[in-house]
Order: C-alpha cells, then sequence, then structure tokens
C-alpha cells in the first residue's frame, strides 16, 4: 500500500511539472487568416526582452511554421534614426562560443511611454532554433550599436521557451 502511495504521488507531481513546462508560451489565434501564434519571452540582462515566436496557419497543414525571433530594446535617450525601417545584422553568441548570424534583419522603432523602443528581428529557422536549444544565446548583438547578455538563469529560460516550440504538435 506504501509504494503505491508512492508511486501515485510520483505520478501526480511528474503531470503537474510537465503541465506548468510550457506556461510560459502564450498563444493567440487571428480568426480571419487562421494563423495560431505561439511565443515566449526572457528578459537579458539589460532588461530587454528577448521573443522567440512560431506561427502557424492551422487551416493549412501542410505549410510549415515560420519561426521569428526578436529583441526589443527601450532607451531613455533617442536612438539615431538610421537605426529605425532599416535591414541590420544581428548577431548571436552562444554558450559554445559559436554564432548565429543574420544579415538581413529588421530594425522598427517602437515608440514608448517612457523613451524610445527598437525592435531588432528576423526569421530563424527551425535548425537554428535547434543549436539554440543545445547552446543558449549568451549575447545578442545588433549592428554593432546594441548588446546585451545574458545570465545563465534566462538561458534556461530560452531553451524551455524554445523546446516547447519546436516539440509542440500541430
Amino acid at each position: 500500500m506504501k509504494n503505491f502511495l508512492f508511486i501515485l504521488l510520483f505520478y501526480f507531481i511528474a503531470a503537474t511539472a510537465v503541465a506548468q513546462y510550457c506556461d510560459c508560451i502564450s498563444t493567440t489565434i487571428d480568426e480571419k487568416d487562421e494563423t495560431e501564434t505561439k511565443s515566449g519571452t526572457t528578459k537579458s540582462n539589460d532588461a530587454y526582452s528577448l521573443l522567440f515566436q512560431k506561427e502557424k496557419q492551422y487551416s493549412n497543414s501542410s505549410k510549415k511554421p515560420v519561426f521569428y525571433i526578436s529583441l526589443t530594446a527601450n532607451s531613455r535617450s533617442f536612438l539615431s534614426s538610421t537605426l529605425t525601417n532599416n535591414k541590420v545584422k544581428i548577431e548571436l553568441q552562444l554558450k559554445d562560443k559559436s554564432k548565429i548570424v543574420f544579415e538581413k534583419a529588421k530594425s522598427i522603432f517602437n515608440p514608448v511611454a517612457r523613451g524610445f523602443s527598437v525592435t531588432f528581428g528576423a526569421t530563424i529557422t527551425k535548425e537554428q532554433l535547434q543549436i539554440i536549444l543545445l547552446n543558449p544565446i549568451v549575447t545578442f548583438s545588433a549592428f554593432g550599436v546594441v548588446k546585451t547578455s545574458f545570465k545563465e538563469k534566462k538561458q534556461r529560460e530560452q531553451q524551455i521557451i524554445v523546446n516547447c516550440l519546436l516539440s509542440e504538435d500541430w
């Protein structure tokens, strides 16, 4: 009887942990174009938001999902207008010292209540996400102007988000 209760308790704890594992992922559905968007964010050391996103048309199961990565950098000072609405170079330095580079990423101006915000983003392949799953982002550099890093706890959060987006069945 004691073993049965222990096994029952173990299964309950395991089921609860798995259910909460991907609770950091938010989901939105656009009924007009039948697109489901799933995303998760984590913060850098500078409190910038790193977003991983997955879009899938649920009406067309043969179409592969599209993945995005972006970093929203807030500044109290006005950054140069040449930084916004341009093609930029993004460099991700990973934990194993390797790099992923996006040559034609976008930078978008985002006005916010206090200061100025620029989002740097690009589409990312499933294979690149699998690399990040094994070796999370240590440093995110956009353009040589915005550079931020991630502590080990935030690197683990990246891995959880990426794992949830990759492993989810559509």
